[in-house]
């Protein structure tokens, strides 16, 4: 039950991944703009509720996973791989923005960075290409066990 859960659960999970790359690439940078600037409208952040559920979420995946067992040294692979994808991944977003694409005040960090990804959400395209692939090759190989496939 709670092998069938927990996959149910990261499959979702992973296909929700994979459609919010889309997003970067079938909405124009002006309807991006948009969204952000609606979300982050006199504030420097815009996710603190969207973080704390998504951490919680992210507890229970690992509750789930330790119940159902899981082998250490490909979690911990995965857990690395995942930080250093996204380190690296933020780390493209060092070119400072134009004063068109910079946010109103007030600014923080994750403010500006957030305006800087819509700006340029190509900019860490090799790292894209192999979240989107490590994603992808994941859905399939769920699918196979499950025998959708």
């Amino acid at each position: 039950m709670v092998a069938t859960v927990l996959t149910i659960l990261v499959t979702i999970y992973a296909v929700h991944a994979l459609a919010k790359f889309g997003f970067f690439f079938v909405l124009s940078y002006r309807s991006r703009r948009k969204a952000l600037d609606r979300v982050y409208a006199g504030k420097t952040s815009a996710t603190k509720t969207a973080d704390a559920v998504l951490l919680v979420f992210a507890i229970i995946l690992a509750g789930l996973l330790g119940i159902r067992g899981a082998d250490h040294v490909s979690f911990l692979t995965g857990l690395l791989v995942g930080m250093t994808l996204i380190q690296i991944y933020f780390h493209q977003f060092s070119v400072p923005l134009s004063s068109d694409e910079a946010p109103e005040p007030p600014s923080s960090p994750i403010k500006i960075m957030s305006y800087a990804i819509q700006a340029r959400p190509s900019r860490p395209w090799k790292e894209l290409v192999v979240i989107a692939c490590l994603l992808a090759w994941s859905l399939y190989g769920v699918a196979h066990q499950y025998g959708l496939l």
